[in-house]
């Protein structure tokens, strides 16, 4: 990701009333093994069900303004999040409060009518949005340019391509003047030209003061963009803080686990060879015994690495009330 360097933010007010306020919220799901299993469920109560908690008692605020990513591995609870902050879902338990327009830059096409021409699903998808006809009018022009679709515009969706019909839903979102932007990493549809149009357009608006959510796997790219994030880990909020310091939490808890997983199958490989019977073939496991010895040493190294400049980090910024390494 570029375009975003020496990018001006508005100052914060962080003594104003939240516009996301995330209270002690929690969501579970069922899990089923196929179709055929969640199609019984409708009329039977599974026995033993699989529950999957993807949000585990999550409260969280964010300010006016403010640009917060969101970190962790995949499955940890940030897409549920958000989903509950733009109202594709509803938690179990707590309360999301939301005082603004969102804006998703997630799933760009939901909402579409394959059988209504691009310019009569920009005012579906505003309505959708909460916007009257008035508002849609005079945004109208704006997203049919920015999307570059030409006479497809007056054309039904369903004979547009894949790409098409994100940069439609792309230019909508950019050009509803939200108040929240929430922007996955995958950000920037179309050829390189159009791509640097999407940035350019994302960057203009986070300069004007949106308050901005951004996920990503990219730790660069949140830094780039996001002055706070949040590390998320099987559901629950684990460190929330400077993204620099957020960030190396986020490595050395990972780092930490990696250890240990390594360390229990170095475990399992010592024991099999250890007890393995006349005759038994364990060449496989005694030729893997030094690569995870290797692995284990330099997820080690690392460790060392991050938790030292973790440390760095917070005697630099907090002083002598620097909080403790885990």
């Amino acid at each position: 990701m570029s375009n975003f360097d020496g990018m001006q933010r508005v100052e914060v007010d962080m003594t104003s009333e939240p516009i996301i306020k995330i209270d002690n919220v929690s969501k579970t799901y069922t899990l089923y093994k196929n179709d055929q299993e969640r199609f019984r469920a409708l009329f039977k109560k599974p026995k033993n069900p699989i529950i999957h908690k993807a949000l585990d008692h999550v409260s969280l605020e964010i300010r006016r303004g403010e640009a917060v990513g969101l970190m962790g591995d995949n499955g940890c609870g940030k897409s549920t999040l958000l989903k509950t902050i733009t109202g594709v879902t509803f938690p179990d338990e707590g309360t999301v409060t939301v005082n603004g327009m969102v804006a998703a830059l997630l799933e760009l096409t939901a909402g579409f009518s394959m059988d209504m021409t691009g310019r009569e699903n920009i005012y579906l998808k505003g309505y959708i949005l909460g916007l009257d006809e008035d508002t849609i009018k005079t945004i109208e022009e704006a997203v049919i340019d920015f999307a570059e679709l030409g006479d497809y515009i007056d054309q039904p969706v369903r004979t547009y391509s894949s790409g098409m019909r994100v940069r439609l839903g792309f230019a909508i979102n950019v050009n509803i003047s939200p108040d929240i932007l929430v922007i996955d990493e995958a950000l920037a549809v179309g050829d390189a030209s159009f791509k640097a149009k999407c940035r350019n357009k994302i960057r203009d608006i986070m300069e004007s003061g949106v308050t901005v959510l951004y996920v990503s796997h990219n730790a660069s790219s949140v830094k780039e963009i996001c002055t706070r994030a949040v590390y998320m880990k099987k559901g629950q909020l684990i460190f929330d803080g400077p993204t620099e310091e957020t960030h190396l939490v986020y490595l050395v808890d990972k780092r930490t686990m990696q250890i240990k997983r390594r360390k229990k199958r170095i475990a399992q490989l010592e024991e099999k060879i250890a007890n393995a019977k006349e005759g038994e073939d364990v060449r496989r496991e005694e030729q893997l015994l030094p690569k995870h010895k290797k692995r284990l040493e330099q997820f080690e190294a690392d460790l060392v690495q991050y938790s030292g400049e973790l440390e760095e980090y917070r005697k630099e910024h907090y002083g002598s009330e620097a909080p403790a390494t885990d």
